[in-house]
């Protein structure tokens, strides 16, 4: 559980650090690292699973936190923001309706404080 803690507070960080220096993709791979080696430890982990989400859909490796949040979902999460990440991952590849769907899921549910929102700019859609 404290390595849980460490290893989301240290990705949420550098996660941080990267939207505060646009031109910089390298601490989202270093998040990237970090969580994939928390899930090692825990593979069930949902709170890592949802910010491992959140992390691959900002380096629009979107295939991949589909995988990562459906394994999630599939494990139960009831963090809002699993399901607003996992519609992020899915927009581009079904139609706005499923997508939407996806989002209305996870629509009355709280969101985790350990967890974010993957970046998502409803402009560019």
């Amino acid at each position: 559980m404290e390595e849980e803690r460490t290893s989301v507070t240290s990705a949420r960080a550098l996660v941080n650090q990267a939207w505060s220096s646009p031109m910089s993709y390298e601490p989202l791979w270093e998040a990237r690292t970090l969580l994939e080696n928390a899930l090692k430890v825990d593979q069930d982990n949902v709170v890592v699973l949802t910010c491992l989400g959140a992390v691959l859909c900002d380096l629009h490796l979107h295939p991949e936190a589909r995988t990562v949040l459906e394994r999630a979902v599939r494990l139960g999460s009831t963090d809002r923001n699993t399901f607003f990440n996992l519609f992020v991952a899915t927009i581009d590849s079904t139609t706005r309706k499923n997508a939407r769907a996806v989002l209305d899921r996870g629509a009355h549910l709280d969101r985790n404080e350990a967890t974010w929102e993957a970046y998502f700019d409803a402009q560019a859609r």
